[in-house]
């Protein structure tokens, strides 16, 4: 059986909320979601991908809109990463047109985020979360906010 995942993630991937404001956050999505199986926080210090599993299907380049190949993305991936700090989320030269952009700056069909900090619901049920409600969750954290859709 297959998982779904909607994931709130703040735009500024080293920003962490004030920790009222993220258990308040916490709190409203809970009141959104009453039929997930599992509302949590998702919080490390270091910087981390939360992905949208199976949904990915592209990755572009955000100045030409050329596709970036998986082995190239995977190997950008690998050398990003580190175990003891997490993305560094350096720049690189992109294969189709040379402009430098972090992973962070690709775009992503489904949507991925990198982040210190989510808001992660198991299953909501819900189909996708409203823009009102996105809103309103970006106001408790003080912070613009991305949606990731997860499904594993």
């Amino acid at each position: 059986m297959s998982d779904n995942w909607i994931l709130i993630v703040p735009k500024s991937p080293k920003h962490i909320p004030l920790p009222d404001n993220a258990q308040a956050s916490l709190e409203h999505l809970e009141r959104l979601m009453p039929d997930a199986d599992e509302i949590e926080i998702v919080q490390n210090e270091h910087v981390q991908l939360f992905d949208c599993g199976s949904n990915l299907e592209t990755i572009t380049c955000p100045r030409c809109s050329a596709n970036i190949g998986f082995d190239w993305w995977g190997e950008a991936m690998s050398s990003d990463h580190d175990e003891k700090v997490g993305f560094q989320l350096k720049k690189y030269r992109l294969p189709c047109c040379s402009t430098a952009a972090s992973l962070d700056e690709l775009t992503y069909a489904f949507h991925q985020a990198f982040g210190c900090f989510a808001l992660s619901a198991m299953n909501p049920n819900i189909g996708e979360i409203s823009n009102d409600a996105v809103c309103k969750i970006a106001a408790i954290l003080e912070c613009e906010v991305s949606v990731v859709y997860q499904h594993i």
